[in-house]
Protein backbone atom coordinates (compact mmCIF):
# COMPACT_ATOMS: atom_id res chain seq x y z
CA UNK A 1 0.00 0.00 0.00
CA UNK A 2 0.69 3.36 0.06
CA UNK A 3 -0.76 5.96 1.98
CA UNK A 4 -2.59 9.09 0.95
CA UNK A 5 -4.23 11.93 3.03
CA UNK A 6 -7.11 12.70 1.09
CA UNK A 7 -7.71 17.00 1.02
CA UNK A 8 -3.89 17.46 2.17
CA UNK A 9 -2.74 20.58 0.99
CA UNK A 10 1.13 21.48 0.79
CA UNK A 11 2.28 17.97 1.11
CA UNK A 12 5.67 16.99 -0.63
CA UNK A 13 4.65 14.84 -3.52
CA UNK A 14 6.78 11.93 -1.65
CA UNK A 15 4.20 12.29 0.69
CA UNK A 16 1.14 12.57 -0.93
CA UNK A 17 0.48 8.49 -1.47
CA UNK A 18 1.66 8.64 -5.41
CA UNK A 19 0.16 5.48 -6.57
CA UNK A 20 3.46 4.11 -8.15
CA UNK A 21 5.28 4.67 -4.74
CA UNK A 22 3.39 1.85 -3.30
CA UNK A 23 5.45 -1.20 -0.81
CA UNK A 24 5.13 -4.36 -0.08
CA UNK A 25 5.31 -5.45 4.20
CA UNK A 26 8.53 -6.91 4.85
CA UNK A 27 7.58 -10.10 4.55
CA UNK A 28 9.51 -13.55 3.15
CA UNK A 29 9.21 -15.65 0.75
CA UNK A 30 8.39 -13.40 -2.08
CA UNK A 31 9.98 -14.74 -5.22
CA UNK A 32 12.80 -13.82 -7.33
CA UNK A 33 11.85 -11.20 -9.80
CA UNK A 34 8.96 -10.01 -7.98
CA UNK A 35 9.19 -5.96 -7.40
CA UNK A 36 9.01 -4.66 -3.76
CA UNK A 37 8.76 -1.30 -4.51
CA UNK A 38 6.91 0.72 -6.95
CA UNK A 39 8.75 2.58 -9.59
CA UNK A 40 8.30 5.78 -7.64
CA UNK A 41 9.34 4.39 -4.33
CA UNK A 42 13.50 4.98 -4.51
CA UNK A 43 12.87 8.33 -5.78
CA UNK A 44 10.74 9.68 -2.64
CA UNK A 45 12.90 7.47 -0.35
CA UNK A 46 15.79 10.14 -1.17
CA UNK A 47 13.54 13.05 -1.08
CA UNK A 48 12.24 11.53 2.46
CA UNK A 49 15.68 11.59 3.49
CA UNK A 50 17.15 14.73 1.87
CA UNK A 51 13.95 17.16 3.28
CA UNK A 52 13.12 16.01 6.63
CA UNK A 53 15.61 12.87 7.62
CA UNK A 54 13.06 9.84 7.18
CA UNK A 55 14.98 6.64 6.43
CA UNK A 56 12.26 4.30 4.78
CA UNK A 57 12.80 0.57 4.79
CA UNK A 58 10.91 -2.91 4.30
CA UNK A 59 7.41 -2.25 4.42
CA UNK A 60 7.40 1.23 5.40
CA UNK A 61 8.00 5.05 4.74
CA UNK A 62 8.05 8.00 6.74
CA UNK A 63 5.52 10.93 5.05
CA UNK A 64 5.30 14.58 6.40
CA UNK A 65 2.51 16.55 6.88
CA UNK A 66 3.11 20.45 6.96
CA UNK A 67 -0.62 21.03 7.73
CA UNK A 68 -1.08 24.57 6.21
CA UNK A 69 -5.10 23.80 5.19
CA UNK A 70 -8.19 25.52 6.55
CA UNK A 71 -9.51 23.81 10.11
CA UNK A 72 -11.02 20.61 7.33
CA UNK A 73 -12.14 17.24 7.69
CA UNK A 74 -9.71 15.23 5.81
CA UNK A 75 -9.25 11.77 5.74
CA UNK A 76 -6.60 8.84 4.71
CA UNK A 77 -6.71 5.59 2.97
CA UNK A 78 -4.60 3.60 0.24
CA UNK A 79 -3.91 4.72 -3.18
CA UNK A 80 -2.12 1.52 -4.57
CA UNK A 81 -1.73 1.46 -8.53
CA UNK A 82 -4.11 -0.76 -9.60
CA UNK A 83 -5.66 -2.48 -6.07
CA UNK A 84 -6.76 1.37 -4.01
CA UNK A 85 -10.31 -0.71 -4.54
CA UNK A 86 -9.44 -3.51 -2.42
CA UNK A 87 -7.65 -2.16 0.31
CA UNK A 88 -9.60 0.39 0.66
CA UNK A 89 -12.64 -1.81 0.74
CA UNK A 90 -10.54 -4.00 3.45
CA UNK A 91 -10.75 -1.38 5.52
CA UNK A 92 -7.80 0.95 5.98
CA UNK A 93 -9.63 4.31 6.05
CA UNK A 94 -9.88 6.65 8.60
CA UNK A 95 -10.28 10.38 10.25
CA UNK A 96 -7.93 13.14 9.80
CA UNK A 97 -9.24 16.41 11.18
CA UNK A 98 -7.29 19.52 11.07
CA UNK A 99 -8.12 22.06 13.69
CA UNK A 100 -7.18 25.80 14.83
CA UNK A 101 -5.85 28.40 13.04
CA UNK A 102 -7.22 31.66 11.69
CA UNK A 103 -10.06 29.47 9.98
CA UNK A 104 -11.03 27.19 12.88
CA UNK A 105 -13.58 26.90 15.28
CA UNK A 106 -13.06 29.60 17.44
CA UNK A 107 -13.51 32.00 14.25
CA UNK A 108 -16.49 31.47 14.31
CA UNK A 109 -18.78 34.37 15.62
CA UNK A 110 -22.26 34.17 17.75
CA UNK A 111 -23.95 37.25 15.82
CA UNK A 112 -25.77 37.91 18.71
CA UNK A 113 -22.77 39.28 20.50
CA UNK A 114 -19.60 39.41 18.30
CA UNK A 115 -17.73 37.02 20.33
CA UNK A 116 -16.50 33.59 19.40
CA UNK A 117 -19.80 31.07 19.51
CA UNK A 118 -19.77 27.64 21.07
CA UNK A 119 -20.13 24.49 18.73
CA UNK A 120 -20.91 21.01 19.78
CA UNK A 121 -18.08 19.26 21.59
CA UNK A 122 -16.24 17.38 22.78
CA UNK A 123 -14.92 15.58 19.99
CA UNK A 124 -13.12 12.29 20.45
CA UNK A 125 -9.14 13.13 20.53
CA UNK A 126 -6.11 11.20 21.00
CA UNK A 127 -5.54 8.58 24.07
CA UNK A 128 -9.00 9.08 24.98
CA UNK A 129 -9.86 5.91 27.16
CA UNK A 130 -11.87 3.03 25.48
CA UNK A 131 -14.55 2.32 26.04
CA UNK A 132 -15.03 6.25 26.71
CA UNK A 133 -15.45 7.72 29.94
CA UNK A 134 -17.35 10.86 28.68
CA UNK A 135 -20.56 12.13 25.98
CA UNK A 136 -19.69 13.23 22.82
CA UNK A 137 -21.23 15.90 21.27
CA UNK A 138 -18.99 16.11 18.20
CA UNK A 139 -18.87 12.93 16.28
CA UNK A 140 -16.89 11.56 13.10
CA UNK A 141 -19.30 9.27 11.09
CA UNK A 142 -17.54 7.58 8.19
CA UNK A 143 -20.21 5.47 5.68
CA UNK A 144 -19.13 2.84 4.00
CA UNK A 145 -20.74 0.11 1.63
CA UNK A 146 -19.87 -3.41 2.36
CA UNK A 147 -21.01 -6.95 1.05
CA UNK A 148 -20.54 -10.16 3.59
CA UNK A 149 -19.82 -13.88 3.21
CA UNK A 150 -22.18 -16.00 4.88
CA UNK A 151 -19.45 -16.87 7.85
CA UNK A 152 -19.26 -12.90 7.95
CA UNK A 153 -16.09 -12.54 6.09
CA UNK A 154 -15.97 -9.55 3.26
CA UNK A 155 -17.17 -10.28 0.03
CA UNK A 156 -16.08 -8.98 -2.73
CA UNK A 157 -16.50 -10.07 -6.28
CA UNK A 158 -13.76 -11.66 -8.10
CA UNK A 159 -15.13 -12.21 -11.21
CA UNK A 160 -16.67 -9.67 -13.95
CA UNK A 161 -19.41 -11.56 -14.64
CA UNK A 162 -20.60 -10.41 -11.72
CA UNK A 163 -21.25 -7.02 -12.84
CA UNK A 164 -22.88 -7.40 -16.13
CA UNK A 165 -22.26 -11.40 -17.04
CA UNK A 166 -19.84 -11.03 -19.55
CA UNK A 167 -17.51 -13.79 -19.39
CA UNK A 168 -15.21 -13.68 -22.25
CA UNK A 169 -13.34 -12.42 -24.24
CA UNK A 170 -11.15 -11.44 -21.43
CA UNK A 171 -7.43 -10.09 -22.48
CA UNK A 172 -5.60 -11.11 -23.59
CA UNK A 173 -7.90 -12.37 -26.70
CA UNK A 174 -10.39 -9.88 -25.62
CA UNK A 175 -10.88 -6.22 -24.20
CA UNK A 176 -12.21 -6.83 -21.11
CA UNK A 177 -10.37 -7.51 -17.58
CA UNK A 178 -11.65 -10.81 -15.74
CA UNK A 179 -11.93 -9.12 -12.39
CA UNK A 180 -12.47 -5.57 -13.20
CA UNK A 181 -16.07 -4.40 -12.11
CA UNK A 182 -16.82 -0.93 -13.12
CA UNK A 183 -18.84 -0.14 -10.28
CA UNK A 184 -19.76 -1.75 -6.98
CA UNK A 185 -22.62 -1.66 -4.61
CA UNK A 186 -22.55 -3.18 -0.87
CA UNK A 187 -25.96 -4.46 0.40
CA UNK A 188 -24.82 -3.43 3.71
CA UNK A 189 -24.46 -0.27 5.10
CA UNK A 190 -22.07 0.25 7.81
CA UNK A 191 -20.81 3.66 10.05
CA UNK A 192 -17.50 3.46 11.49
CA UNK A 193 -17.02 -0.47 10.95
CA UNK A 194 -20.18 -1.27 12.23
CA UNK A 195 -23.35 -2.83 10.72
CA UNK A 196 -26.85 -1.97 11.88
CA UNK A 197 -25.01 0.96 13.49
CA UNK A 198 -26.41 3.47 16.28
CA UNK A 199 -25.76 6.43 18.46
CA UNK A 200 -27.57 6.94 20.94
CA UNK A 201 -27.89 11.05 21.25
CA UNK A 202 -29.98 13.53 23.77
CA UNK A 203 -32.41 16.63 23.13
CA UNK A 204 -29.92 18.89 22.47
CA UNK A 205 -27.56 20.10 19.44
CA UNK A 206 -24.61 18.14 17.94
CA UNK A 207 -21.86 18.54 15.53
CA UNK A 208 -21.66 15.34 12.48
CA UNK A 209 -18.76 15.07 10.42
CA UNK A 210 -19.80 12.98 7.89
CA UNK A 211 -18.18 11.19 5.24
CA UNK A 212 -18.93 9.30 1.96
CA UNK A 213 -16.24 6.51 1.89
CA UNK A 214 -18.33 4.14 -0.51
CA UNK A 215 -16.98 1.96 -3.18
CA UNK A 216 -19.23 3.39 -5.80
CA UNK A 217 -22.54 4.77 -4.55
CA UNK A 218 -23.45 8.50 -4.24
CA UNK A 219 -25.70 8.93 -1.06
CA UNK A 220 -28.16 11.07 -0.43
CA UNK A 221 -28.45 11.64 3.36
CA UNK A 222 -32.13 11.98 4.12
CA UNK A 223 -33.44 13.13 7.83
CA UNK A 224 -37.25 13.51 7.21
CA UNK A 225 -37.63 10.08 8.98
CA UNK A 226 -36.83 12.36 12.40
CA UNK A 227 -39.93 14.52 13.04
CA UNK A 228 -38.46 17.86 14.55
CA UNK A 229 -34.79 17.34 14.00
CA UNK A 230 -32.91 20.85 12.10
CA UNK A 231 -30.16 20.48 10.05
CA UNK A 232 -27.74 22.82 8.96
CA UNK A 233 -24.53 22.74 6.73
CA UNK A 234 -21.62 24.64 8.14
CA UNK A 235 -18.68 22.94 6.41
CA UNK A 236 -17.45 20.64 4.02
CA UNK A 237 -13.62 19.46 2.54
CA UNK A 238 -12.19 22.41 2.38
CA UNK A 239 -13.64 23.85 5.80
CA UNK A 240 -16.48 26.02 6.67
CA UNK A 241 -18.72 26.83 4.14
CA UNK A 242 -18.87 30.77 2.80
CA UNK A 243 -22.57 30.79 4.58
CA UNK A 244 -24.74 28.28 6.83
CA UNK A 245 -26.85 26.61 5.00
CA UNK A 246 -30.47 24.97 6.67
CA UNK A 247 -30.73 21.78 5.12
CA UNK A 248 -34.36 21.40 6.86
CA UNK A 249 -36.08 24.51 5.52
CA UNK A 250 -33.86 25.25 2.14
CA UNK A 251 -32.97 21.72 0.86
CA UNK A 252 -36.14 19.50 2.59
CA UNK A 253 -33.97 17.55 4.89
CA UNK A 254 -31.21 15.92 2.59
CA UNK A 255 -27.50 16.47 1.35
CA UNK A 256 -26.20 14.75 -1.87
CA UNK A 257 -22.83 13.62 -0.81
CA UNK A 258 -20.63 12.30 -3.63
CA UNK A 259 -17.78 9.70 -2.88
CA UNK A 260 -15.27 10.92 -0.82
CA UNK A 261 -17.15 14.30 0.00
CA UNK A 262 -17.33 15.73 3.42
CA UNK A 263 -20.26 17.38 5.12
CA UNK A 264 -19.88 19.36 8.89
CA UNK A 265 -23.25 19.66 10.55
CA UNK A 266 -24.87 20.82 13.36
CA UNK A 267 -28.07 18.38 13.78
CA UNK A 268 -29.93 19.45 16.44
CA UNK A 269 -32.63 16.85 18.15
CA UNK A 270 -33.79 19.28 20.97
CA UNK A 271 -37.77 19.09 19.79
CA UNK A 272 -37.48 15.15 18.78
CA UNK A 273 -39.50 13.24 20.75
CA UNK A 274 -37.66 10.50 22.87
CA UNK A 275 -37.49 7.41 20.72
CA UNK A 276 -35.48 5.83 17.82
CA UNK A 277 -34.90 7.21 14.46
CA UNK A 278 -33.49 6.26 11.05
CA UNK A 279 -31.29 8.42 9.11
CA UNK A 280 -32.19 7.85 5.69
CA UNK A 281 -30.01 7.39 3.02
CA UNK A 282 -32.29 8.00 -0.86
CA UNK A 283 -29.59 7.78 -3.39
CA UNK A 284 -29.41 4.47 -5.66
CA UNK A 285 -28.54 1.30 -6.03
CA UNK A 286 -26.70 1.71 -9.08
CA UNK A 287 -24.52 4.39 -10.73
CA UNK A 288 -25.71 7.74 -10.38
CA UNK A 289 -26.28 10.61 -12.96
CA UNK A 290 -28.29 13.22 -11.45
CA UNK A 291 -31.60 14.19 -10.79
CA UNK A 292 -34.68 13.74 -8.56
CA UNK A 293 -34.74 10.85 -5.51
CA UNK A 294 -38.10 8.45 -6.92
CA UNK A 295 -38.71 10.62 -9.84
CA UNK A 296 -35.47 10.10 -12.06
CA UNK A 297 -33.80 7.00 -10.43
CA UNK A 298 -35.35 4.20 -7.96
CA UNK A 299 -34.27 4.84 -4.38
CA UNK A 300 -32.14 2.60 -2.29
CA UNK A 301 -33.37 -0.47 -0.90
CA UNK A 302 -35.47 1.05 2.25
CA UNK A 303 -34.27 -2.14 4.44
CA UNK A 304 -30.73 -2.38 3.53
CA UNK A 305 -28.90 0.33 2.15
CA UNK A 306 -31.72 3.39 2.44
CA UNK A 307 -31.05 3.09 5.92
CA UNK A 308 -27.73 4.31 7.49
CA UNK A 309 -28.07 4.30 10.63
CA UNK A 310 -30.32 4.90 14.09
CA UNK A 311 -29.97 7.51 16.26
CA UNK A 312 -31.78 6.99 19.56
CA UNK A 313 -33.21 10.04 21.41
CA UNK A 314 -32.99 10.16 24.69
CA UNK A 315 -33.67 13.38 27.01
CA UNK A 316 -31.04 15.64 27.85
CA UNK A 317 -28.68 15.31 30.95
CA UNK A 318 -28.53 18.95 30.90
CA UNK A 319 -28.72 22.74 29.41
CA UNK A 320 -27.48 22.58 25.87
CA UNK A 321 -24.55 25.52 25.71
CA UNK A 322 -24.20 25.55 22.30
CA UNK A 323 -24.59 28.53 19.91
CA UNK A 324 -28.31 27.82 18.02
CA UNK A 325 -26.89 27.61 14.12
CA UNK A 326 -29.24 30.31 13.08
CA UNK A 327 -26.53 33.33 15.15
CA UNK A 328 -23.48 31.41 13.23
CA UNK A 329 -21.59 33.48 11.23
CA UNK A 330 -18.79 31.88 9.37
CA UNK A 331 -15.42 32.86 8.69
CA UNK A 332 -14.91 34.29 5.31
CA UNK A 333 -13.08 31.99 2.77
CA UNK A 334 -10.51 34.37 0.86
CA UNK A 335 -10.76 34.06 -2.87
CA UNK A 336 -8.00 32.88 -5.00
CA UNK A 337 -6.65 35.13 -7.48
CA UNK A 338 -7.92 35.16 -10.86
CA UNK A 339 -7.06 32.51 -13.28
CA UNK A 340 -4.32 32.97 -15.62
CA UNK A 341 -4.78 29.13 -17.70
CA UNK A 342 -7.92 27.22 -18.48
CA UNK A 343 -7.68 23.38 -18.84
CA UNK A 344 -10.22 21.59 -20.78
CA UNK A 345 -10.29 18.22 -20.03
CA UNK A 346 -13.02 14.70 -20.26
CA UNK A 347 -14.45 12.24 -18.67
CA UNK A 348 -14.89 9.16 -20.64
CA UNK A 349 -16.17 5.47 -20.76
CA UNK A 350 -14.81 2.86 -23.57
CA UNK A 351 -17.61 0.39 -24.15
CA UNK A 352 -16.84 -2.83 -25.48
CA UNK A 353 -18.75 -6.39 -26.71
CA UNK A 354 -18.18 -9.25 -25.03
CA UNK A 355 -19.98 -12.44 -24.53
CA UNK A 356 -21.92 -14.36 -21.50
CA UNK A 357 -21.82 -17.74 -20.09
CA UNK A 358 -24.44 -18.78 -23.23
CA UNK A 359 -22.57 -17.28 -25.68
CA UNK A 360 -24.79 -13.98 -25.49
CA UNK A 361 -23.17 -10.78 -27.45
CA UNK A 362 -23.45 -8.05 -24.12
CA UNK A 363 -22.16 -5.04 -24.28
CA UNK A 364 -20.24 -2.72 -21.10
CA UNK A 365 -17.79 -1.09 -19.92
CA UNK A 366 -14.01 -1.88 -20.84
CA UNK A 367 -12.22 0.93 -18.60
CA UNK A 368 -13.44 4.50 -17.73
CA UNK A 369 -10.46 7.15 -19.25
CA UNK A 370 -9.69 10.84 -18.53
CA UNK A 371 -8.19 13.09 -21.34
CA UNK A 372 -7.53 16.46 -22.53
CA UNK A 373 -10.16 18.54 -25.11
CA UNK A 374 -8.51 20.93 -28.09
CA UNK A 375 -10.73 23.30 -30.03
CA UNK A 376 -13.92 21.03 -28.38
CA UNK A 377 -12.64 17.78 -29.61
CA UNK A 378 -11.66 15.06 -26.99
CA UNK A 379 -8.28 12.29 -26.61
CA UNK A 380 -8.03 9.87 -24.47
CA UNK A 381 -5.01 9.74 -22.05
CA UNK A 382 -3.86 6.63 -20.45
CA UNK A 383 -2.15 6.76 -16.99
CA UNK A 384 1.30 5.20 -18.92
CA UNK A 385 1.03 8.35 -21.02
CA UNK A 386 3.21 11.17 -20.98
CA UNK A 387 2.02 14.25 -18.52
CA UNK A 388 -0.07 16.68 -20.05
CA UNK A 389 -1.17 18.91 -17.33
CA UNK A 390 1.57 20.91 -15.69
CA UNK A 391 0.58 24.31 -13.88
CA UNK A 392 3.62 26.77 -12.97
CA UNK A 393 4.15 27.05 -9.47
CA UNK A 394 2.19 29.42 -7.94
CA UNK A 395 -0.81 29.62 -10.45
CA UNK A 396 -3.89 29.61 -10.31
CA UNK A 397 -5.93 27.67 -13.21
CA UNK A 398 -9.18 26.78 -13.70
CA UNK A 399 -9.94 22.84 -14.75
CA UNK A 400 -12.89 22.28 -16.75
CA UNK A 401 -14.57 18.66 -16.25
CA UNK A 402 -15.79 17.75 -19.78
CA UNK A 403 -18.35 14.70 -18.25
CA UNK A 404 -19.04 12.80 -21.89
CA UNK A 405 -19.99 9.81 -20.06
CA UNK A 406 -23.62 8.48 -18.72
CA UNK A 407 -22.95 8.60 -14.86
CA UNK A 408 -21.71 11.47 -12.44
CA UNK A 409 -18.17 11.28 -11.61
CA UNK A 410 -16.83 12.59 -8.62
CA UNK A 411 -13.33 14.48 -9.26
CA UNK A 412 -10.64 14.98 -7.15
CA UNK A 413 -7.64 16.76 -7.30
CA UNK A 414 -4.42 16.06 -4.69
CA UNK A 415 -2.33 18.78 -3.50
CA UNK A 416 -5.01 21.54 -3.47
CA UNK A 417 -8.19 22.85 -2.01
CA UNK A 418 -10.10 24.33 -5.20
CA UNK A 419 -13.40 26.87 -5.71
CA UNK A 420 -16.33 25.28 -7.62
CA UNK A 421 -16.89 27.94 -10.20
CA UNK A 422 -20.00 26.60 -12.23
CA UNK A 423 -21.42 23.90 -14.37
CA UNK A 424 -22.76 24.29 -18.28
CA UNK A 425 -24.67 21.99 -20.25
CA UNK A 426 -22.45 20.32 -23.68
CA UNK A 427 -23.68 18.28 -26.40
CA UNK A 428 -21.76 15.44 -26.90
CA UNK A 429 -21.11 14.21 -30.43
CA UNK A 430 -19.40 10.17 -29.55
CA UNK A 431 -18.78 9.39 -33.09
CA UNK A 432 -16.46 12.30 -33.50
CA UNK A 433 -15.61 12.76 -30.10
CA UNK A 434 -16.68 16.48 -29.88
CA UNK A 435 -17.81 18.55 -26.67
CA UNK A 436 -19.84 21.66 -28.20
CA UNK A 437 -21.04 24.33 -24.90
CA UNK A 438 -24.78 24.76 -24.64
CA UNK A 439 -25.38 28.56 -24.16
CA UNK A 440 -27.15 30.26 -21.05
CA UNK A 441 -26.81 27.07 -19.06
CA UNK A 442 -24.50 28.39 -16.62
CA UNK A 443 -25.48 27.52 -13.10
CA UNK A 444 -24.00 28.15 -9.99
CA UNK A 445 -22.56 25.70 -7.18
CA UNK A 446 -25.20 24.42 -4.92
CA UNK A 447 -24.82 26.22 -1.21
CA UNK A 448 -23.35 23.08 0.51
CA UNK A 449 -20.05 23.12 -2.36
CA UNK A 450 -19.27 27.14 -1.39
CA UNK A 451 -15.95 27.73 -0.14
CA UNK A 452 -13.30 25.28 -0.40
CA UNK A 453 -13.22 21.90 -1.90
CA UNK A 454 -11.31 18.60 -3.20
CA UNK A 455 -14.26 16.85 -4.55
CA UNK A 456 -16.88 17.81 -6.89
CA UNK A 457 -19.48 16.08 -8.94
CA UNK A 458 -19.01 16.42 -11.94
CA UNK A 459 -22.54 15.20 -13.73
CA UNK A 460 -22.87 13.73 -17.56
CA UNK A 461 -23.82 16.38 -20.41
CA UNK A 462 -22.12 18.99 -18.41
CA UNK A 463 -18.82 21.06 -17.82
CA UNK A 464 -17.75 21.22 -14.30
CA UNK A 465 -15.27 23.85 -13.61
CA UNK A 466 -13.08 24.65 -10.67
CA UNK A 467 -9.96 26.68 -10.03
CA UNK A 468 -6.95 26.03 -8.05
CA UNK A 469 -3.75 27.51 -7.08
CA UNK A 470 -0.73 25.00 -7.35
CA UNK A 471 1.63 26.52 -4.68
CA UNK A 472 4.04 22.88 -4.31
CA UNK A 473 5.98 21.98 -6.84
CA UNK A 474 5.90 17.96 -7.43
CA UNK A 475 4.11 14.75 -8.99
CA UNK A 476 0.53 14.01 -8.32
CA UNK A 477 -2.41 12.71 -9.12
CA UNK A 478 -6.13 13.57 -10.30
CA UNK A 479 -8.94 11.09 -10.50
CA UNK A 480 -12.45 9.67 -10.42
CA UNK A 481 -13.49 9.00 -7.04
CA UNK A 482 -15.41 5.92 -7.92
CA UNK A 483 -12.08 3.63 -6.71
CA UNK A 484 -13.48 1.15 -9.39
CA UNK A 485 -13.20 3.65 -11.91
CA UNK A 486 -9.34 5.14 -10.88
CA UNK A 487 -8.25 1.39 -10.72
CA UNK A 488 -8.42 1.15 -14.31
CA UNK A 489 -7.53 3.97 -15.62
CA UNK A 490 -9.73 7.00 -14.96
CA UNK A 491 -6.64 8.57 -12.73
CA UNK A 492 -3.89 10.66 -15.01
CA UNK A 493 -0.44 12.34 -13.04
CA UNK A 494 0.09 16.26 -13.14
CA UNK A 495 3.54 17.99 -12.36
CA UNK A 496 3.22 21.61 -10.68
CA UNK A 497 6.69 23.18 -11.51
CA UNK A 498 9.71 21.69 -13.94
CA UNK A 499 11.18 17.92 -14.24
CA UNK A 500 12.78 17.11 -11.08
CA UNK A 501 16.30 15.72 -11.57
CA UNK A 502 16.31 12.16 -11.22
CA UNK A 503 12.27 11.24 -11.25
CA UNK A 504 11.42 8.00 -12.57
CA UNK A 505 10.38 7.99 -16.30
CA UNK A 506 13.44 11.07 -17.80
CA UNK A 507 17.12 9.92 -19.85
CA UNK A 508 19.55 8.73 -17.46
Amino acid sequence: MVTHVHGAVGVGDESDGYTEAWYLPAAGGIPTGYATEGTWYDFFAGKADANYGAIWGPGYATFEYPNPDRASTNWYHDHTLGMTRLNVYAGPAGFYIIRGGPDGDSAVLDSRVGTPAVLPGPAPKENDKFPSNKTYYEIPIAIQDRSFNTDGSLFYPASRVFFDDIAGDYIPDGEFSPIWNPEFFGNMMMVNGNTWPFQTVEQRRYRFRFLNGCQSRFLILDFNDIPGVEVWAIGNEGGFLAAKLNLTDDNGNRLLMGLAERADLIVDFTNVAVGDYVLGNVGPDEPFGGGVPDEDFPVADPASTGQIMVFRVVPAVASDPTTPPEFLVLPPAVPLPAETVTRPLALIEMAGHGIDASGNTVEGPVEALLGTVEEGVWTERKWVEPVTETPAVGETEVWEFYNTTGDAHPMHVHEVAFEVVNRQDILVDEDDQEVLLVDGSVTSPEPWETGFKDTVTAYPGQVTRVRAQFNNPGQFVWHCHIVEHEDNEMMRPFRVGPVQPGQPGQPT
